[in-house]
């Protein structure tokens, strides 16, 4: 949206003082011409009046001192336009022509009326009032070009300073500064602003360590994070033990075996063959087992919360029941699967995903005490995929269930947990954007819900 412009502070104040003196050379213009006009019109009635007391002086009775030829003389030097003289017999004598009542009436020594008009006296008002109206025009054009620069050099320039140190400011250029000048307001203004400036610096400077702070802050905390998944992780390995030493240990056992018949040397070639490939079979076997606890317990840095790989949930579930399926705390209990077809793939690597597997189902193991049915539901949902692994055990104690996935929140005895499996669970879960809800069921035992977004 583009910025509204208009007219400038200095464009605004100049047409502003014009329209301000225009108006008064105006008014001034039209008082000087009303009282002008006022002037002549006194003074004709003054000139009338004189002239009419001379006229009736020389008049005499019946107006005889007036000699027809001094009255023509009169009128054509332009003294006097019309004179009358009404005598008490209802006598007119009139000399001139005119408009209008007379501007002087007096009586003559012999009783008569005199009426005299006389021209206006406007000889050198026109030249004057012009001349009056220049100086007025001159003093006022001066008085504005005045103002304008004071104006300018007080307020307008200062404004702009402001204006243009306000754009800069606006550009995160934080060290503008503005000289503190002008008029009292706007040096204030100019003060304000630069106290603004500084307090925005060291807001600035304030923010900066505080997001440095926050950084190191966030490192801490992510070590810290990677360090209790570790953590956890090693004691997974630790619980893995006893069914990685039974699967170990039945292949070597087969493999003893088989050396021992190998030795006697009374075996036919096909028969030594294959001897060989069963030893071989049962090594690959003890290799496979090793690989899987190794890439288990493998540390890898930086994973928790890596939501940019994506993984088979299918492949997952398949790869932990591997590590689980000759563990003796789940010999006699029943896992069942229900997994949809043709899952997507969920956000997050393989390994983070089968940890969290094996610790929902050791948590499950744990609560049925050996003996017991575990399921393990997989669906897809609109844009998530929701894993569900669930037991008919005697659930959880709802005190404790708002908290059970806290760290170091835990139901067993002393020395038989940590507390830490299931706040890993939430802290892989939540690292890729999915959630984790643990619920009792109405049919007994416990279940938990984990949302797992789908890779895109």
């Amino acid at each position: 949206m583009g910025r509204p412009f208009g007219l400038g502070l200095r464009s605004q104040l100049m047409l502003a003082l014009i329209v301000a003196f225009g108006g008064a050379f105006v008014l001034l213009s039209l008082v000087t011409a009303r009282l002008d006009e006022r002037e002549n019109a006194e003074e004709q009635r003054t000139r009338a009046a004189g002239l009419a007391q001379a006229l009736a002086s020389g008049a005499g009775s019946g107006g005889g001192g007036l000699g027809e030829e001094s009255i023509a003389s009169m009128i054509d030097d332009g003294l006097v336009e019309r004179i009358e003289i009404h005598g008490d017999d209802g006598s007119l004598r009139n000399w001139g022509v005119s408009d209008g009542g007379p501007d002087a009436t007096t009586r003559t020594g012999s009783g008569a009326e005199l009426r005299v008009w006389v021209p206006a006296s406007g000889r050198g008002d026109a030249a004057r009032r012009s001349l009056f109206l220049f100086y007025l025009g001159l003093t006022a054009a001066t008085v504005l070009l005045l103002s304008y620069v004071l104006l300018t050099y007080f307020i307008v320039r200062p404004i702009d300073r402001l204006r243009l140190a306000s754009e800069r400011l606006a550009a995160g250029r934080l060290g503008t500064s503005v000289p503190v000048q002008g008029a009292a307001e706007v040096a204030r203004l100019a003060a304000t602003f630069n106290e603004m400036a500084a307090l925005l610096r060291e807001d600035r400077a304030a923010l900066q360590e505080r997001l440095e702070e926050l950084e190191r802050t966030t490192a801490e905390l992510t070590a810290a994070q990677e360090q209790l998944v570790r953590s956890a992780r090693l004691a997974a390995v630790g619980r893995l033990s006893a069914g990685v030493a039974h699967e170990i240990g039945n292949p070597l056992a087969a493999i003893r075996g088989l050396l021992d018949l190998m030795q006697r040397g009374d075996l036919e070639p096909e028969e030594e063959k294959e001897f060989v490939g069963r030893i071989q079979r049962e090594a690959e076997r003890i290799h496979h087992t090793i690989r899987d606890l190794l890439d288990f317990s493998r540390n890898e840095p930086g994973r928790v919360g890596r939501i940019e790989s994506s993984a088979d949930l299918s492949e997952v579930v398949s790869d932990t029941i591997k590590l689980i399926d000759r563990q003796t705390r789940f010999r006699d209990i029943d896992l069942a699967l229900d997994l949809d077809e043709a899952l997507p793939r969920v956000r997050g690597d393989h390994e983070r995903l089968r940890q969290l597997l094996l610790n929902l189902l050791f948590n499950a193991a744990d609560a049925l005490g050996g003996k017991g049915r575990i399921e393990i539901r997989a669906a897809n949902g609109e844009g998530v995929v929701q894993l569900i692994v669930a037991d008919d055990g005697p659930g959880i104690d709802r005190d404790v269930l708002e908290q059970v996935f806290d760290p170091f929140v835990t139901t067993k005895a002393p020395g038989q947990g940590t507390g830490l499996g299931l706040a890993v669970c939430y802290t892989i879960v939540e690292g890729l954007g999915g959630s984790i809800a643990a619920a009792n069921r109405h049919q007994g035992g416990a279940a938990f819900e984990v949302t797992l977004p789908a890779a895109t």
